[in-house]
């Protein structure tokens, strides 16, 4: 395909630009097509020159082209969005260059806010393996933009520039006591790869939930720092912003805003890390290692310790009071329920209360492919994981739930984690897509072979989960009414209709404009 005039004005340039590696994730060709078509739409819609380019023109095209992506296509909805990785590099480049109407940071902002109110989200798994070969504990809530791995990749690389431009500068020597290098580099790229893969902020559109969140919870639970230490955080953060600011990487009011968040979080980030019930298990196997004189930074010597204690079956011994064993779910306190409002720490508690740790599950028979669907290990391993976080979170909250007589903890949990366990490997579901059939169909099974104790835990269990899930948000209000009637083999209740809302219609290019003038928090 032949260029356009005005491709070939930069085309050679911006295939050469070192900072949009990204392009080459993808053949020329298809590069080359994407950028054509998005510049013979803009040149359709908006005639003039990119210096007519700004937000609003640049969002209606976007949209435009969202829109042409049928919702029901998932190869046209995935195609999109490679077109738009394409893109949001080639917008990169032009704001970089001064040849389009709106600068580098307002362009980064409009990103994510084009992302925020696309519902692109990635449903398939909360793990996610890096090239790098990291494995990345990514939040998968729907309201969530799709997680990106090149994003993720830009952010680590951006925030070490600036990290090192940084320590170069005079401003370095002015910092304040205890803080060098290698503790900034740590407490950065933690809370840019927590923020991004929970919150999916940028170190360029962070919250004050995100910024919350993390150091009360990841840093508390994963970080493992002397108590002094944590009083550090906002002091180098503080002064490493100022000096960012400055540089126009952030503009001042964001930064203001950042260490004004930073040092509200830090008195409770303080306090709880001072209670090791907050800690993950790998934290507390981490300062035992480091108690007993072992050098945490030789794998060998790690993986000989690992092995020593759990031969020697003394890897409880490592939890103290936050044992492996259902003594903390027996009667737990109001506190202990607050656990499941904190999807982070649910996760830490279900990591330790696996009813099959060493993955059984993955051996047992599945299918092996259904339709456009396959079996997939990541994905097992995070259902799995769900089912025991949705068991726990039954139990800690069995006041609000009928649970059968006698089960204890362990039993539930156990129970729990395998009807969802074989939901996927039998129908290759997630709790998100139980469908009425299938549930109706289970029903059935359960009176026809079962019967008396059994009949009746069984009848109490399934609704009760159900209800908690429902009561979670992983399943939709009226999903959760249409399979506990299938399950009972009752007629299914129809969707509530939506109610006619009286008042003036607006535009979607309304919309958008108000929805990108929100309040956000």
């Amino acid at each position: 395909m032949a260029k356009t005039s005005r491709i070939m004005a930069f085309w050679d340039s911006f295939q050469k630009s070192s900072e949009y590696k990204i392009i080459n994730n993808y053949p020329q060709w298809l590069v080359q097509e994407t950028v054509q078509y998005f510049d013979k739409m803009m040149a359709k819609i908006y005639p003039g020159s990119f210096r007519t380019w700004n937000e609003d023109k640049l969002l209606d095209v976007l949209y435009m082209m969202l829109d042409q992506a049928d919702d029901e296509d998932s190869d046209a909805n995935h195609n999109f969005w490679i077109n738009f990785d394409i893109i949001s590099e080639l917008l990169r480049y032009l704001a970089d260059t001064n040849k389009i109407g709106i600068g580098k940071q307002d362009l980064e902002e409009m990103f994510v806010e084009f992302q925020e109110h696309t519902d692109a989200n990635d449903p398939d798994e909360k793990i996610r393996e890096m090239r790098t070969g990291e494995l990345r504990y990514v939040s998968t809530d729907p309201w969530l933009p799709e997680w990106k791995e090149y994003i993720a990749i830009n952010i680590e690389r951006y925030t070490l520039e600036w990290v090192d431009a940084y320590t170069e500068s005079s401003d370095w020597h002015s910092r304040p006591d205890g803080i060098d290098k290698a503790f900034l580099s740590m407490i950065l790229n933690n809370l840019a790869k927590w923020a991004y893969d929970d919150y999916r902020k940028t170190p360029k559109s962070w919250t004050k939930m995100a910024i919350t969140g993390v150091l009360t919870d990841s840093f508390v639970s994963d970080l493992s720092l002397e108590p002094e230490s944590y009083k550090l955080i906002a002091p180098a953060l503080s002064h490493f912003l100022t000096y960012v600011a400055k540089r126009g990487w952030l503009n001042e009011k964001r930064a203001s805003d950042y260490k004004r968040f930073i040092a509200a979080a830090v008195p409770d980030m303080i306090e709880l890390s001072q209670d090791e019930d907050n800690f993950s298990p790998s934290k507390l196997i981490t300062m035992k290692m480091n108690e007993d004189g072992v050098d945490i930074t030789d794998e060998k010597a790690i993986q000989a310790y690992i092995t020593k204690v759990s031969q020697n079956g003394e890897i409880d011994d490592l939890y103290d009071d936050y044992e492996a064993d259902d003594s903390m779910l027996g009667f737990p306190p109001e506190e202990v329920r607050k656990i499941t409002k904190h999807p982070e720490q649910l996760k830490r508690l279900a990591e330790v209360y696996d009813p099959d740790p060493d993955q059984n599950y993955l051996n047992s028979v599945h299918l092996p492919e259904f339709e456009d669907r396959r079996w997939r290990r990541k994905t097992a391993i995070a259902v799995h994981a769900q089912g025991v976080q949705a068991g726990l979170s039954l139990w800690l909250n069995r006041q609000d739930y009928k649970l059968p007589k006698n089960w204890d903890a362990v039993r539930v949990v156990q129970n729990v984690s395998v009807f969802v366990d074989l939901h996927y490997a039998q129908a290759l579901l997630k709790p998100t897509e139980w469908p009425v059939p299938t549930f109706r169909d289970f029903g059935e099974w359960a009176r026809a072979k079962q019967s008396g104790e059994h009949l009746a835990a069984t009848n109490q269990l399934v609704p009760s989960l159900l209800a908690e899930l429902t009561d979670d948000g992983t399943l939709e209000r009226e999903q959760g009414k249409q399979l506990t009637a299938a399950f009972f083999g009752k007629s299914i209740p129809k969707p509530d209709k939506p109610k006619k809302v009286k008042g003036k219609v607006i535009s979607l290019k309304q919309a958008r404009k108000l929805l990108k003038h929100k309040k956000r928090y």
